[in-house]
């Protein structure tokens, strides 16, 4: 009824129309009033609308399982049509929904969007030609101010504001020459100017590492081997780079060999399975794997170097490590605002004003000043003063540099006095000279008379472009634009009286400063956290507009920097930064391509871009100078490797020559305390591995153990089977049998207080457990990788404190009447003594060792175990379900299925032959102690010098067909003493007795089940990718991330019941 009146009140409200009849216009809609639809809403939909209001205006991702999106839709279904409100609400739901989705969306699906074109080309697919190599530049700025013809002449500009006088101003942020060398391979990313065209620009506007690969089909073809994706060692495509100075030249050789060792891994992984071996391969698909290797290679090498722009490059610019910080810029990231994408991925064109910018003449060190000076006089040998160069001599000097690069492949190009070797590489050791020199000699400050005199020409030839070719706006232009306050006079843009004068003679009003001198002798920034490269106020604004533009315009580093373009592996590679080095990533490069120049812990390496007066303030203000090492690291310490069975044996006896390397790291996880293994003195070492065997080994230890692994191997198994019909079960066989049973065994023999479904109030899981043991196992037997050093050695001291504690605590409640009492309280508890654990520690008590030195013997004796037995497990394991073992397999299942006894020493044999065929180690390390020649069996004298780390490869020399006669056969009844897996003389394994037992008792267990069998496809394999160690193939295994891991974390297998 009141709808009824409501209705009649508002028909006698309304106008008449003026048709002649009074008929109302037909397309006339009354939307009803906001007060009434809100009335009409109820509490409940009133209720909906304010969360929906609420969640939107957050920005908040929804959670759709509060059905929010329904509530609305009901609430807007319960409206009436003609509803004011409705409309609103349904138009912003309709605004919500189109934003969900890019449009047009950024990237196209397949192989033509997933690779890189030579010329930058397609990275907005929409608009292909944008940015690429051969294209005009763009202009940002519109030059509205109009120019008088009485500009000053660019030599009095040179003369009056740029050039270099006085004593040499060291970078106030301590900048070193390698900061600013990687920075000239940043700009000639992006603006390389035709000598034809000087408006165009021959290569891309995005960072692609068209330096490295070339911006036309031609020049790549100088770099390409067209073999698995590779390039040519040590090559490079762009002369101009060659002509710059050699640091220039090294860091760019720097991203020449990470291609192929990312194209290496890359075919090894193999993640998709479909590279073959090359020699397998027909023309047609040769052509293809080439193609999709070299491609997705060049996607994760240009990954690695945004990353650099980024997290190095950037971090130095913004002094980020100053501020002891990781932080940085996340360009390519997706944000939303309002519900709203921030455009990413849509391209970019370099323009005129930062081709002026990126003019840092100023910078440039006393070394490449020199090196510039040089090259001058190398063509002019009867030049005066360096101030005498004309731009025709100039032009002239770099003609006949450029010939001599003309007449050479690239693959020849050498630089710096440098020679390449029969392989195409350059010696590391002449590499890393070079990139120690840069890192050591300091950049010059930025600001007025920086530019020195050798590049006078280069300078004036700059500013003739700036103003008549490009015709460029002037500094305050440029800096309205950029939303900076406009300068009102000389002296606000640069204090310095003498400075602003003559720039005010030369210009006479601050409007009519020219870009080029003005953004070159501007006041600097100061050096402060947020501040480190101290540009001109402008220019340091200007780079970071510009860095995001370069990142999150290119497709290939925001939108599609994904798995899709770059594969799991490496996209995980990507994520990887080396700790110490405040979130860089040049580091790595400097570890992978140079692994004999750097210590893991130096700033060299860690804090490439500080000079090393610089990088020691640095580290000593954020008060960890004590965790680096700051002397120069050597430029020749690559591991050398004994092969051979003779020359291992040599060297593991030759103690005075060749000295273990583990007491160091043994003493960081142990608070000071020593381990037996560290001891090259036979007297101390045998007396302590007494006392230890006596501790460790019980009667009957063999058959407690077998028992141990049997019982505990078959409950795993048990428990964590995954059920399907017809009797079929997997497992993981890795991840939920082999890498837990030892941590278990430990558990029982040191009281470990483990955090299970069982025991919720334990202190440890059993998977930090395991973490904890094998990175002590890593850090103290393996730490000979420079890359490494850090992550293990902060792992590993990170993991031994809490078993610090709990060792303590045992040895210091396990004796007394406090024992009684303890034992009572623990009984039932994560914390409980049990048997084997009691008569340890009560042992350790009665060796009368103090309680340093017991808890350090803890730790020395259970690591190996962790690191060893559960990566040998898993080996065995898949070993003998690989093509060619089947007959071994038959044979392990056979053993399985007979009396322990009788088959006890054949089965152990199979685990000693499945160890020589896949070890855990590619060797042991030592260190020599003096110059010595080692005869290496059939491969001759080895020349050693002292200091050098030795990798004495058990992994090869078992298969040493001197030591073992036909080695690619597995013969279970080798007598146990010819193997040297596990060392040889003094430091022969002290855990040696567990192993055979223990992987045995595994493989009896494992190989028992019914038509036991791989699981199908990617699951019931390995993921791999290997490495070389001194000629000595490394296995790194993928773990569930597609992270590189030292050991197996997965293996799905099948069996029937």
């Amino acid at each position: 009824m009141g709808g009824q009146i409501k209705s009649f009140l508002s028909s006698i409200r309304r106008e008449p129309t003026r048709a002649a009849d009074g008929r109302p216009p037909t397309d006339e809609v009354v939307k009803s009033s906001l007060v009434g639809d809100l009335l009409q809403l109820g509490p409940k939909n009133a209720g909906t609308m304010a969360q929906a209001l609420t969640t939107l205006a957050s920005g908040e991702p929804l959670d759709d399982k509060d059905l929010l999106l329904e509530n609305g839709v009901t609430m807007l279904q319960g409206l009436p049509l003609n509803s004011g409100l409705s409309e609103k609400i349904s138009d912003g739901f309709i605004s919500m929904l189109w934003h969900d989705l890019p449009h047009p969306p950024p990237a196209m699906a397949g192989p033509a969007a997933r690779y890189r074109r030579h010329d930058g080309g397609n990275n907005n697919p929409w608009v292909p030609e944008m940015g690429k190599a051969g294209s005009p530049y763009s202009r940002s700025v519109p030059p509205m101010k109009p120019k008088g013809p009485g500009l000053p002449d660019p030599n009095d500009v040179f003369e009056a504001l740029l050039k270099r006088d006085g004593p040499f101003r060291e970078h106030p942020s301590g900048l070193n020459r390698l900061f600013f060398s990687f920075a000239t391979v940043v700009i000639h990313e992006c603006f390389q100017t035709s000598r034809e065209n000087p408006w165009i620009n021959e290569t891309s506007s995005y960072v692609d590492l068209s330096t490295l690969y070339g911006n036309t089909d031609k020049e790549q073809h100088h770099v390409r081997t067209y073999e698995n994706g590779t390039i040519f060692p040590d090559s490079i495509a762009s002369g101009r780079i060659m002509m710059m100075p050699p640091g220039v030249v090294a860091v760019l050789v720097l991203f020449s060999r990470n291609h192929n060792y990312i194209a290496e891994g890359l075919f090894s992984v193999n993640e998709d399975g479909k590279y073959k071996p090359w020699d397998t391969l027909n023309d047609d698909e040769k052509k293809w794997q080439d193609e999709d290797i070299f491609q997705i290679t060049r996607n994760i090498n240009v990954g690695f170097f945004a990353t650099v722009v980024l997290k190095d490059y950037v971090a130095a610019i913004l002094n980020t490590p100053r501020a002891n910080s990781e932080w940085s810029l996340n360009l390519g990231k997706e944000i939303k605002q309002s519900g709203k994408r921030v455009e990413r991925g849509c391209g970019n064109v370099v323009s005129v004003e930062f081709a002026v910018l990126y003019h840092w003449h100023a910078a440039l060190s006393a070394a490449d000043d020199k090196w510039m000076e040089y090259v001058l006089r190398d063509v002019f040998p009867d030049l005066g003063h360096i101030d005498d160069v004309t731009h025709e001599m100039f032009l002239k000097a770099m003609m006949v540099h450029g010939h001599k690069l003309k007449n050479t492949p690239a693959k020849q190009w050498t630089f710096g006095g440098l020679k390449r070797e029969a392989d195409g590489k350059f010696r590391d050791e002449d590499l890393a000279e070079i990139i120690k020199s840069c890192v050591e000699e300091p950049a010059h400050a930025f600001g007025a008379h920086g530019t020195p005199a050798s590049l006078k020409v280069v300078d004036i030839m700059g500013q003739l472009q700036a103003r008549d070719l490009f015709n460029v706006c002037t500094l305050n232009e440029f800096r309205r634009y950029l939303n900076l306050k406009p300068y009102d006079s000389f002296e606000s843009w640069n204090p310095d009286k003498q400075i602003s004068r003559n720039a005010e003679l030369l210009y006479g009003h601050i409007e009519n400063l020219e870009l080029y001198p003005g953004l070159m002798a501007e006041c600097t920034k100061p050096a402060i956290p947020g501040s480190g490269v101290c540009p001109g106020q402008t220019t340091g604004r200007g780079i970071l507009d510009d860095a995001v533009a370069l990142v999150r315009g290119d497709r290939f580093l925001s939108y599609d920097f994904n798995s899709s373009t770059l594969t799991h592996w490496g996209a995980a590679k990507l994520q990887d930064t080396p700790p110490g080095s405040y979130g860089g990533m040049l580091p790595k490069l400097l570890f992978t391509g140079l692994p004999g120049s750097f210590t893991g812990t130096s700033p060299y390496a860690l804090l490439p871009f500080y000079t090393p007066e610089a990088a020691k303030g640095i580290l000593k203000g954020n008060k960890v100078l004590d965790k680096y090492d700051l002397v120069r690291p050597p430029n020749d310490r690559s591991i050398i490797s004994i092969q051979t069975s003779e020359g291992c044996r040599k060297v593991f006896e030759d103690r005075a020559n060749f000295r273990v390397m583990y007491q160091a790291a043994i003493r960081n996880c142990t608070d000071g305390h020593d381990f037996m293994i560290g001891w090259d003195d036979a007297k101390k070492h045998d007396e302590r591995s007494s006392i230890l065997h006596k501790v460790f080994f019980e009667e009957g230890f063999e058959k407690n153990c077998a028992t141990f692994f049997s019982t505990h191997v078959k409950q795993l198994i048990e428990k964590n089977s995954l059920c399907f019909s017809k009797g079929r079960r997997c497992i993981d066989i890795v991840r939920d049998v082999t890498n837990i049973t030892p941590i278990l065994w430990l558990a029982d023999r040191f009281a470990l207080p483990l955090k299970t479904q069982e025991q919720p109030r334990g202190l440890l899981t059993i998977y930090e457990a395991f973490t904890a043991y094998l990175v002590l196992f890593m850090y103290q037997s393996f730490n000979i990788i420079p890359g490494n050093e850090w992550k293990l050695r902060e792992g590993a001291m990170k993991a031994a404190a809490p078993l610090r504690s709990i060792f303590e605590a045992h040895l210091k409640t396990q004796q007394g009447l406090q024992e009684t009492a303890v034992d009572w309280l623990a009984k039932g508890s994560a914390f409980e003594v049990g048997p084997n654990a009691d008569r340890i520690y009560h042992a350790l008590t009665d060796a009368k060792l103090p309680i340093g030195d017991a808890v350090g013997d803890c730790i020395g004796m259970g690591a190996p175990v962790a690191g060893n037995i559960t990566q040998q497990a898993s080996l065995l394991i898949d070993l003998y379900l690989s093509p060619g073992y089947e007959q071994y397999k038959e044979r392990i299942i056979e053993l399985a299925h007979m009396d322990d006894e009788a088959s006890e020493r054949e089965l152990q044999g199979f685990v000693y032959e499945g160890m020589r065929h896949a070890g855990v180690v590619p060797g042991l390390p030592r260190v020599a102690t003096q110059d010595v020649t080692v005869m290496d069996g059939l491969r001759g004298p080895i020349h050693i010098k002292a200091g050098h780390t030795i990798l004495v490869a058990t992994s090869k020399a078992a298969m040493d067909p001197l030591a073992y006669p036909e080695p690619e056969k597995l013969n279970p009844h080798r007598p146990f003493k010819d193997y040297m897996l596990l060392g040889h003389g003094l430091h022969f394994c002290f855990g040696t007795r567990l192993v055979g037992c223990s992987l045995s008792a595994t493989l009896r267990e494992v190989f028992k089940l019914k038509n036991l069998r791989r699981a199908p496809g990617k699951q019931g394999k390995f993921s791999i990718v290997e490495h070389h160690l001194a000629g000595i193939r490394m296995r790194q295994y993928l773990d569930a991330s597609s992270r590189e891991s030292p050991i197996p974390t997965s293996l799905t297998l099948e069996y029937d019941v």
